[in-house]
C-alpha cells in the first residue's frame, strides 16, 4: 500500500466551513471534496470549443440556438428597416437566413410546432411587405416566446 505525502493549504474560514459542510454531508474526508473540486475545475477548463478563444466555454444546444435565433432575427429586422440603403438581394438573403434558422429550431430543438413556424414566417413576410408596427409587435412577442423556450432546451 503506497504511503501518501500530506501537505497543508491555507484557506479562508468561510471556504473551510463550506468544505467541512460538504464533507460531512457526503461522509468523506476534506481532501476528497477538494479533489472533486479540482477535478471538476480541470474538466471545465478543457478545450471543448475546438478553438483557443472558446476554451472551456462549451454552451448548451439551447443557448446556441437561442443566440442564433436572435442574431438572424436582428439581421432580418435591420435589413427590413434600412432596405433603401441596401441592394434588394440583402433583404432576400437575410430573410432566407431567418427562415432557415426558424426551420432548424423547429426540426432540431422541437421548441416550436409547425403551425407556430408557419405563423412566424407569415408574420415576417407581412412585416417586410407592410412594415406595420402592429405586425412587428406580434412578431416580437412570438420570437421572444420562442427564444425563452429554446433557451430551456439542452
Amino acid at each position: 500500500m503506497p504511503v501518501t505525502d500530506w501537505g497543508t493549504v491555507k484557506v479562508p474560514t468561510s471556504l473551510l466551513n463550506i468544505i467541512d459542510e460538504l464533507a460531512k454531508k457526503e461522509g468523506v474526508p476534506r481532501h476528497i471534496i477538494v479533489s472533486k473540486a479540482i477535478t471538476l475545475y480541470r474538466k471545465l477548463e478543457q478545450n471543448k470549443g475546438g478553438t483557443k478563444y472558446l476554451k472551456g466555454k462549451k454552451h448548451s444546444r439551447g443557448m446556441w440556438y437561442a443566440w442564433k435565433l436572435m442574431l438572424s432575427y436582428a439581421e432580418m429586422r435591420i435589413a427590413t428597416k434600412y432596405r433603401k440603403c441596401f441592394p434588394p438581394t440583402v433583404l432576400e438573403k437575410m430573410f432566407k437566413q431567418w427562415y432557415d434558422t426558424v426551420m432548424q429550431i423547429k426540426e432540431r430543438t422541437k421548441a416550436i410546432t409547425k403551425e407556430e413556424c408557419d405563423n412566424v414566417i407569415k408574420l415576417t413576410k407581412d412585416y417586410i411587405k407592410t412594415r406595420k408596427n402592429t405586425t412587428l409587435y406580434q412578431l416580437n412577442d412570438i420570437v421572444r416566446d420562442i427564444f425563452y423556450r429554446v433557451l430551456g432546451r439542452t
